[in-house]
């Protein structure tokens, strides 16, 4: 799995989709992923914060990859995952997948990761 980090200069429209995302959150820290395979948008969610509606399944939050992997089902495998962050002030901020998110990531067969 390729795993690249982009500076906002170099951003592409993947990237800059995850960002719009990832300001829909409504966690303190706000995340955003973006799941493209054959160049074509299959899945985008942000993190999820515990009493979620969309988490009533879990005990803990859910993590912006993990949420756009389920969403985009089949399509996960082979695909390209953008993952972005959001500061308080609205600019990109550092956002690399944690550990177990990579793992995840790379079980389920995605070829690139790229984030903020």
């Amino acid at each position: 799995m390729d795993r690249s980090r982009t500076g906002v200069k170099s951003m592409n429209k993947y990237l800059e989709k995850a960002l719009e995302v990832a300001k829909r959150s409504k966690c303190r820290y706000k995340h955003g992923c973006v799941v493209v395979n054959n160049g074509r948008i299959v899945s985008e969610a942000t993190n999820k914060k515990v009493g979620d509606p969309e988490t009533h399944w879990r005990k803990s939050h859910v993590h912006a990859e993990a949420a756009a992997i389920l969403a985009a089902g089949r399509y996960a495998r082979g695909a390209s995952v953008y993952v972005a962050r959001v500061s308080a002030d609205g600019s990109p901020a550092a956002s690399k997948p944690c550990r177990k998110c990579e793992g995840y990531l790379s079980r389920i067969g995605v070829t690139q990761v790229v984030w903020t």
